[in-house]
């Protein structure tokens, strides 16, 4: 839940979030000091990046020959992306969010469609408040700005793999804002415990089976529960409650 994510943050306790110190992806500390145990089964795990700068790409090959994962794809457009990452099903990906043919939040949004459960951690150089929240939406597991590190992204990548979510600190207080939104709606608009968390779980993005599964309620339920939040908060669609709450217009 979006709510859960903040608890840490709210403490004070940063060390203890998921959060992801950044540094150059070409820097001599980035890959040189990893070593790999031959027991580990990290190998297993696939990944594929889409993103248009090289360093990226060099980063992510480095840590694949060191034998932290495998390297299934490197893309560079949205469009290669969506084009082969639905057959091929890797376990991660990495995606840009500034692609040359389209928005990698798009290309996100796409790709879970077709793989709900496919965990994407999105990059980008810019952090900002707007990009995260629709990030959120499109059903990214995790949110790195640039230039990541070698240690990082890897501590990253383990977390996604086993269902956590991850951030970079610098988007920290756009988590925080967002959990004030949710707050503030919920103050405003007189919403039920159930509606709240149906609200937290549409901030992120989920589906309605995943958020049938999360809340351990049937389809049905959700719908019913989706259409009373829908009428409190005068909109028709998960957009128009971003558009009227995030100020995504």
């Amino acid at each position: 839940m979006i709510t859960s994510l903040i608890q840490t943050v709210a403490g004070g306790e940063h060390d203890r979030s998921k959060v992801v110190a950044l540094g150059r992806a070409n820097s001599p500390s980035s890959v040189g000091d990893f070593k790999v145990n031959p027991s580990d089964q990290r190998t297993a795990r696939r990944i594929s990046v889409v993103d248009d700068e090289e360093n990226i790409h060099q980063l992510v090959k480095d840590l694949g020959e060191l034998g932290h994962f495998t390297v299934m794809d490197s893309f560079y457009t949205g469009a290669q992306a969506l084009d082969r990452i639905p057959e091929n099903r890797p376990d991660a990906v990495i995606m840009d969010i500034r692609l040359p043919d389209m928005s990698g939040i798009e290309c996100t949004a796409k790709l879970k469609t077709i793989l709900p459960e496919l965990p994407i951690i999105m990059l980008t150089g810019y952090p900002e408040g707007r990009t995260f929240f629709r990030s959120l939406i499109a059903g990214a597991t995790g949110f790195l700005v640039k230039p990541v590190a070698a240690k990082e992204f890897l501590g990253a990548l383990d977390d996604v793999l086993k269902g956590e979510f991850v951030l970079g600190r610098q988007v920290i207080p756009f988590l925080i804002q967002l959990v004030q939104q949710v707050r503030e709606v919920t103050r405003e608009s007189r919403l039920t415990a159930r509606e709240e968390e149906i609200l937290a779980c549409l901030f992120q993005g989920m589906p309605d089976k995943e958020i049938a599964s999360t809340l351990g309620i049937g389809t049905a339920t959700v719908h019913t529960h989706m259409s009373r939040l829908f009428e409190k908060l005068d909109v028709h669609s998960r957009r128009e409650i971003v558009a009227k709450y995030l100020a995504f217009n």
